[in-house]
């Protein structure tokens, strides 16, 4: 049997810049373990569980008992180095390392309010670097070199607990906390422009996202996103509690599409039940329909749940803003979450239209939505990439990930049509007495 090791686990509370202590982690590394909140912090008024389904706030003796991988609950997983981030850690040390190694050992700019390790003070003292920096670094480049090289000269012995598997690295820019990302020797051409473009096709479109900008920085693009876990001086800031959807569908590491519980109606559910006491929560789950949709029209296949999450505003969790939705010229019209009843994620038209009184949207509202939002996109993306520099070649192999939206704004599929037969069909099912769904 493993040694168990207890481990202090920092939280940031709403309007403070300094963390307390929360709760003790005894793990054995590999299975699971207890989690106990401390006393003081169960009786802080500014107080959350991690995670209100698995980790209720409330003390006992003998903590709360879980399992997970890494002998880590979800909530604290996500806090976790991964990707390029974990890379670099076991890279630096010349060996695996465990997860509790890895969260001891990561920079202290992790996505979230939550901070396991002996050594807060360390954590504390992480300092990101300004866009300044970043930029010369881009201006030293050899001719060929990638530019992600520069973020990776940038973290050089440090790290990151950012997660993703593409360099990346949080900088300051304009008295704010950004993430950074460049284009990677293995990323599709353009890719730091092609994410700028959709996601701001997606703050036009009712979709709550960061700020975004696109640098240029000696002729290569640096994409930013503002950091909405972060607030307040860059230098000692308030953190804002998040979990990723993957932890909020209780999904296991090894869960892959075709899962039952990796489906956006499943990610509503969850989002009722954490988010009871939002007083926003139709609109918040109005919003995640919309994402589900804005995802199929513009060929964002990277919809996995550690994608998707939700973060304390106010004293409640809502559905987090949006991030890392990049279109895909892969995209055949399957997403990595299923959309519909069925499970599947073949995100046609009339599954999304079929889908959305489950997320409290009437399907003719939906189909509104749908024309409307297909015609933008489908009239800005391509001219908005190719304004950016990207050369005709660039954007005619990106086309197939904007195919559905081509579809609806030029009437090979009418979303009203979809919308009414399924009104009828639903009718239909009422004069029957059959079930007609979620209302």
């Amino acid at each position: 049997m493993a040694a168990e090791h207890t481990v202090p686990v920092w939280a940031w509370l709403p309007g403070r810049d300094e963390p307390v202590l929360a709760a003790e982690l005894s793990t054995d590394g590999q299975l699971g373990g207890r989690l106990s909140y401390a006393p003081a912090y169960v009786a802080d008024a500014g107080a959350y569980a991690f995670d209100p389904v698995a980790l209720p706030l409330r003390h006992k003796a003998r903590g709360i008992r879980f399992t997970g991988v890494g002998g880590l609950p979800g909530a604290l997983q996500d806090a976790c180095p991964s990707g390029y981030g974990a890379d670099l850690l076991q890279a630096d040390h010349g060996r695996p390392l465990s997860a509790l190694e890895m969260l001891e050992l990561g920079a202290g700019d992790t996505i979230g309010a939550l901070e396991v390790c002996l050594d807060i003070e360390r954590k504390r003292a992480f300092r990101s670097p300004e866009l300044s920096e970043l930029a010369a670094l881009v201006h030293e480049l050899d001719e060929g070199q990638s530019p992600s090289r520069a973020i990776r000269r940038l973290l050089g012995d440090g790290a990151t607990s950012a997660g993703g598997d593409r360099p990346k690295a949080t900088i300051t820019s304009e008295g704010r906390l950004w993430l950074a990302k460049m284009q990677d020797r293995s990323d599709t051409p353009f890719l730091p422009a092609k994410e700028f473009v959709v996601m701001r096709l997606a703050a036009d479109s009712g979709i709550t996202v960061p700020e975004v900008r696109l640098e240029t920085l000696a002729s290569h693009h640096v994409y930013l996103i503002e950091r909405f876990d972060r607030l307040g001086d860059p230098r000692a800031p308030q953190r804002r509690p998040f979990v990723s959807a993957h932890t909020a569908l209780r999904l296991s590491p090894a869960s892959t599409t075709g899962d039952p519980a990796r489906s956006y109606l499943v990610l509503a559910d969850m989002l009722r039940r954490w988010g009871a006491a939002n007083p926003a929560l139709d609109a918040d789950l109005a919003e995640l329909w919309r994402r589900m949709a804005f995802n199929a029209l513009v060929g964002n296949a990277d919809d996995h749940p550690r994608n998707h999450g939700f973060y304390r505003l106010d004293g409640t969790w809502r559905l987090s803003p949006a991030f890392d939705v990049t279109p895909l010229s892969t995209y055949r019209g399957v997403l990595r979450l299923a959309v519909g009843a069925d499970g599947s994620a073949e995100a046609t038209a009339g599954r999304l239209l079929q889908s959305a009184p489950h997320f409290g949207v009437a399907p003719a509202d939906a189909a509104g939505w749908l024309h409307g939002t297909a015609a933008r996109v489908h009239d800005r993306w391509a001219d908005e990439l190719a304004r950016l520099g990207a050369p005709a070649e660039v954007v005619a192999g990106l086309r197939p990930a904007f195919a559905l939206s081509a579809d609806l704004a030029e009437g090979r599929v009418d979303a009203g049509a979809l919308a009414d037969a399924l009104q009828a069909a639903q009718k239909s099912r009422v004069r029957r007495g059959l079930p007609v769904g979620r209302p």
